[in-house]
């Protein structure tokens, strides 16, 4: 029993602060710590945490970044205090995880594949509009399948999603059409019309 408590206290989470012109006082630090390493016992495959903290108009902007198995989870919030922008920010990550928990085992018992869905024709593939680039974005892109980058898309809360298919090996880009569904971008030959 002692044996398991040691290895516990060994896999502390690493929590990584980042601060824009913002100085974080060890209270704050040791409750984000306390907070985040909580999560960890009921989500084992946590593997990162980051908290972003920065200064915005007077009010403080704390951003919790946590990497758990395969997929991002981001919560942002603003507030007078970091203690209070931060606790608000895991109010979000804490409703992305039990949603999205729920929505996984869902999605493995009942929901049909995207595959499946393209292959019914249900989701064209369409070019993306031409715009200006005004940032440049750099993250690993990793192998996973095309239900894995629907459900790490809808946990970044984002309308397009970069990935690698594991299937092909080649990059996709996913996106939410505004008609409604998912749309599929793979390199090849000819454009599907």
């Amino acid at each position: 029993m002692a044996r398991k408590k040691q290895t516990l206290a060994e896999q502390r989470l690493t929590v990584r602060f980042v601060t824009h012109d913002v100085t974080l006082a060890d209270e704050f630090q040791d409750h984000a710590q306390t907070v985040l390493g909580g999560l960890q016992r009921i989500y084992p495959n946590m593997q990162d945490a980051e908290v972003e903290v920065r200064r915005e108009r007077g009010l403080f902007v704390a951003e919790v970044t946590l990497k758990i198995a395969r997929y991002l989870l981001r919560g942002q919030e603003k507030a007078s205090s970091v203690r209070a922008a931060f606790d608000q920010a895991m109010g979000k990550i804490d409703r992305q995880l039990h949603r999205y928990k729920k929505r996984l085992i869902d999605r493995r018992r009942r929901a049909k594949s995207f595959v499946a869905l393209a292959a019914e024709g249900r989701v064209a593939k369409t070019p993306p509009p031409a715009l200006s680039v005004v940032r440049i974005k750099r993250f690993p892109v990793k192998p996973m399948t095309i239900d894995e980058a629907t459900m790490q898309m809808d946990l970044l809360g984002h309308d397009f999603f970069a990935f690698v298919n594991a299937a092909t090996g080649r990059v996709n880009i996913l996106y939410r059409r505004r008609a409604g569904g998912l749309g599929l971008l793979e390199p090849g030959e000819d454009e599907e019309e």
